[in-house]
């Protein structure tokens, strides 16, 4: 008898074990899905309109819709040729918050294009971005973009700007 009520009660709980994980999970399944759909689209996503973005390619942070201010150099956004840029995300962590309004992403990618020279360039990349949701639609509230295997090496101008 005492075994009958083990494997019932053993039954109940993975039961309730499974119901509480299906439903967390259903909850912010969809929008976690909704987010990868964005990125696997290989568009830009849409931006707050306080985002904050910062790769390797600017001096210092470019936030909400200022003008971004590039590095100078062969290499840099000046002398890329329109259109050539490819960008690919493998996301390694997506977590949605449990009001389902705000996510956290963090993911490697590689960024390719080419310059005027004629050269081909193609770099990995980490990513760190913060998603909010806005009248139903997910978009980038801020992200951070790095090369990796780039130390990072400020240009003495950088400290006067």
């Amino acid at each position: 008898m005492n075994r009958k009520l083990a494997v019932i009660a053993s039954i109940a709980c993975g039961l309730a074990i499974v119901c509480i994980a299906v439903r967390g999970a259903g909850t912010n399944a969809a929008e976690e899905a909704a987010i990868r759909q964005i990125i696997a689209g290989g568009k830009r996503p849409a931006l707050t309109a306080d985002s904050i973005f910062w790769s390797g390619a600017y001096k210092r942070p470019v936030i909400g819709a200022e003008k971004p201010v590039p590095y100078d150099g062969p290499l840099g956004v000046a002398n890329r040729v329109p259109g050539s840029q490819r960008t690919k995300t493998d996301v390694i962590r997506l977590v949605v918050s449990e009001s389902g309004d705000m996510a956290y992403e963090y993911s490697k990618g590689t960024l390719e294009y080419d310059i005027k020279s004629g050269a081909h360039i193609k770099f990995d990349t980490g990513a760190l971005t913060v998603w909010q949701k806005e009248d139903g639609q997910w978009k980038i509230a801020a992200q951070f973009v790095r090369p990796y295997d780039t130390p990072f090496a400020p240009s003495t101008d950088a400290a006067k700007q």
